[in-house]
């Protein structure tokens, strides 16, 4: 990748953090008329933040995309049946090092006062990325129309908010939300069109895209389930 392409990178990562500091210095100072304290601190922050960004973009063109591309397009030659079950293993390694999840799962343990354990959130959100593109890529196989995964999927959603504890189904959508972040995007998105294009032909990509819908999905099923086993267990005791 040459200096240009940096560059390039290194603007849209300008562009979409300047209107959050924009939204920050109309409220911090022309609406609350009051510098923080730690101004600098701050500042530091996101000067961290837009590095941070940058290297994790740079980066992902380097390597993820390239070699999620590369995977896919090995896969497509695979007995079907493992390709599937890779997809399932993809999809809970991914999660482990989503730093969006990670920090999500921190905060509700916190704000539950430990009642929701760190390991327990993560493990669910995984199970369902991976459960995500399982049929994901099963749905590129059969050549399953999506709608036909989106709907009973969120019927039964409907169905299990009926049951689940009122305080889990805010965290339920909340870990759709994270699940779908940079590393899940960049890496699991490219191996699925990857294996489409492999294995349907060149016009076929389309069908690798609707993963990040199904990965923003099955994890609301998990933590809903998990709502309710939890309240059974503590019914039970």
């Amino acid at each position: 990748m040459d200096s240009m392409s940096a560059l390039e990178i290194f603007k849209e990562v300008v562009e979409a953090i300047l209107p959050v500091l924009i939204l920050f210095f109309i409220f911090q100072v022309l609406i609350l008329r009051k510098i923080p304290q730690n101004i600098m601190e701050l500042l530091s922050g996101v000067f961290m933040t837009i590095i941070g960004f940058f290297f994790f973009f740079w980066g992902a063109k380097l390597s993820l995309i390239p070699m999620g591309n590369l995977i896919g397009s090995y896969l497509s030659g695979v007995n079907y049946f493992w390709v599937i079950i890779f997809a399932f293993i993809v999809g809970i390694f991914a999660i482990l090092a989503e730093p969006a999840v990670n920090v999500f799962v921190y905060e509700v343990e916190k704000v539950s006062s430990g009642y929701l354990k760190r390991n327990l959130m993560i493990i669910s959100i995984a199970l369902g990325v991976g459960f995500a593109l399982f049929f994901s890529a099963l749905r590129i196989y059969l050549e399953i129309p999506l709608a036909l995964i989106l709907i009973p999927g969120y019927v039964l959603i409907l169905c299990l908010v009926i049951f689940t504890p009122k305080d889990f189904i805010p965290i339920a959508f909340d870990s759709g939300a994270v699940a779908t972040g940079p590393m899940v995007v960049t890496f699991a998105l490219p191996i699925m069109t990857s294996i489409a294009i492999g294995l349907k032909g060149d016009d076929a990509g389309l069908l690798g895209l609707g993963t990040v819908g199904l990965v923003a999905m099955f994890p609301i099923i998990f933590i809903l389930v998990l709502g309710i086993i939890l309240k059974k267990r503590e019914k039970d005791e």
